[in-house]
């Protein structure tokens, strides 16, 4: 485990981490997002934007979600026509 300093929306945030790159991506998504919704709504806090940027990432990971689940149910489609078939 690795101990970084990420910069979000202006502030600093020391983290302890796995993966140095994705948390760093995350880091630079998660600020855009506020960054975004910032300039829809100059007046709301940082706090307000952070949790429309959560809102935002959870929704994206529940479409996600829902689209591999769809593709798994595709995929057993797929091996139960192709066993069907090859016999």
């Amino acid at each position: 485990m690795e101990k970084i300093d990420v910069n979000v929306y202006g502030d600093s945030y020391p983290l302890r981490v796995e993966r140095r790159e994705v948390t760093e991506r995350a880091a630079r998504d998660v600020d855009g997002v506020m960054r975004l919704f910032a300039e829809k709504a100059p007046t709301f806090a940082s706090v307000k934007l952070a949790v429309l940027a959560a809102i935002s990432f959870a929704e994206k990971k529940i479409e996600l979600e829902e689209e591999i689940a769809s593709l798994k149910q595709s995929i057993a489609r797929l091996n139960v026509f192709i066993g069907q078939n090859l016999q």
